[in-house]
């Protein structure tokens, strides 16, 4: 519904003919004006990234979820919950991350220079799409996504440039000691980004992609602490490890002649004790209530305010 509306076209309603994934492409790219024939190819794709990114272990996001459930919001101010973590462009926003990086390279020859300046750390590069914080060799679903890219762009006619950098990339830096040893291989987000340009998907949308396919896990975690009966407010342990306990200097200390600001009250008293002078000295110490503090060149009324009730 968003992304007809933004890019100013109807809605298109669902058929009941069609599956999940056939269902998405037709509500995105079908118009009334004419009839759309869903490809096979483009769903089988569009389904295999849905169930890759549907849950996997206690990441970023899903850990959001687990926590705001944990105090016993509702199910959708979990998922609001998590879907803000996944807004960061090192979770969910990374093939698109990588998308950016391989059209910062350019091209295959410059894939050399690139590697050789990431190893350099050089300021503002960045390898993106490789390493992962639970595979320590090649993402399993990066090589079920590979396949299909390569599937989706031969179906569809597509001609990426960007695939012949990401695949001259992969090889370079599979062969590299230097990436070997800090076990950095190909993750899920690094041919996601191609697969869902061939088929069509803008990129500012990609992030909307892995939403739609982890708020199936999202709600299956929520769903699960639910039922067992985990709602328990969940508490991270934070271990302080910063500067020991110190002594304040003498100069610091308030029974050490240090400055303190006067507090001054309204005392329960007659009104005519009720002087300018002590209005302008209350209303300098902002110890008061805004009503019972005099102002500048005013009246000050003897009578303080009725209360509104």
């Amino acid at each position: 519904m968003a992304y007809k509306t933004s890019i100013g076209q109807p809605l298109m309603y669902p058929k009941s003919k069609l599956n999940c994934a056939e269902n998405f492409l037709y509500m995105m790219f079908a118009t009334p004006m004419e009839e759309y024939e869903v490809n096979p190819v483009a769903a089988k794709a569009i389904n295999a990234f849905m169930i890759l990114h549907m849950d996997h272990e206690q990441n970023a996001s899903t850990s959001t979820v687990r926590i705001a459930g944990s105090s016993q919001a509702n199910p959708y101010a979990c998922i609001a919950a998590g879907i803000a973590s996944l807004w960061g462009p090192a979770h969910g926003g990374a093939n698109e991350a990588v998308i950016s990086m391989l059209a910062e390279i350019g091209s295959r020859d410059k894939v050399r220079q690139f590697v050789d300046d990431v190893k350099a750390k050089k300021d503002g590069v960045r390898l993106m799409g490789f390493g992962h914080r639970v595979y320590k060799s090649y993402d399993p679903r990066a090589k079920v996504m590979k396949k299909l890219v390569e599937e989706v762009l031969r179906e569809l006619g597509v001609n990426d440039p960007l695939l012949e950098v990401a695949q001259e990339l992969e090889k370079t830096a599979l062969t590299d000691e230097y990436f070997i040893k800090r076990n950095l291989y190909p993750n899920v987000d690094y041919y996601s980004g191609i697969m869902l340009r061939a088929i069509g998907i803008p990129t500012s949308m990609f992030t909307v992609m892995f939403a739609m396919s982890r708020t199936v896990g999202w709600v299956s975690q929520w769903k699960e602490m639910f039922i067992n009966n985990q709602m328990k407010i969940g508490r991270p342990r934070q271990l302080y490890r910063g500067t020991a306990p110190r002594e304040y200097p003498q100069s610091m200390r308030r029974d050490a002649g240090y400055p303190q600001r006067p507090v001054l009250a309204r005392r329960a008293t007659s009104s005519d004790d009720w002087s300018k002078t002590q209005a302008m000295r209350e209303e300098s110490s902002g110890d008061l209530p805004r009503h019972m503090i005099g102002r500048k060149n005013s009246g000050f009324s003897k009578t303080p305010p009725p209360v509104l009730r």
